[in-house]
């Protein structure tokens, strides 16, 4: 009966491990619950939620990608990324929209997408090289020559969320009952 019992909380147990795909020294480990690694691998236009979300989206590009980056010296990681294509990686995390992870960057004075996406890649190639994140430096470096695009990109995001002050109060809603039967059906919706 005991061997019984072990071997079914050992097969349960099993059932609710992670994967663990990289470990670091200092930060948490990447690992993947039921599902999840073919999910990021799959899904596209996933938006993170958090840089340690990121960086197991970014995990699921395959062994031989991973190893190849790792590879790259900070130079070639600023100038060619982890794709040759930069723009798959704005594209699909939404980083040249207003989602909660690019206010994450707008917190940190970063508002470039280009600026972004060096940043993640700066602190993943760290992390994959059990290097400590220097956050601050990757900052410097993401941002290095491109200080008027940021400027310029803060003020389309100022520009964009500017409160509307009207002079006037809005006009009522015309009510749908004095309407002719052909405008009631666009107020039915």
């Amino acid at each position: 009966m005991r061997t019984l019992l072990l071997i079914l909380f050992l097969i349960g147990f099993r059932a609710l491990a992670l994967d663990t795909l990289c470990t670091h020294p200092k930060y948490p480990p990447i690992t993947y619950r039921n599902g999840e690694y073919r999910f990021y691998k799959y899904t596209a236009k996933y938006i993170p939620e958090s840089m340690l979300h990121c960086f197991k989206i970014l995990a699921t590009c395959g062994d031989q990608q991973l190893c190849t980056f790792m590879k790259r010296t900070e130079e070639e990681v600023v100038k060619d990324g982890m794709y040759q294509k930069g723009f798959r990686m704005r594209k699909e995390f939404c980083l040249d929209g207003y989602s909660s992870f690019v206010g994450f960057f707008h917190r940190r004075g970063i508002y470039y997408p280009y600026a972004m996406k060096t940043y993640i890649l700066l602190c993943f190639h760290q992390y994959l090289n059990k290097e400590k994140i220097r956050w601050h430096y990757n900052k410097r470096l993401a941002l290095d020559e491109r200080k008027e695009l940021n400027k310029a990109w803060k003020d389309r995001l100022d520009h964009v969320f500017e409160p509307i002050i009207l002079d006037a109060e809005p006009a009522d809603i015309v009510d749908p009952v004095f309407l002719d039967p052909i405008e009631k059906e666009f107020y039915t919706y």
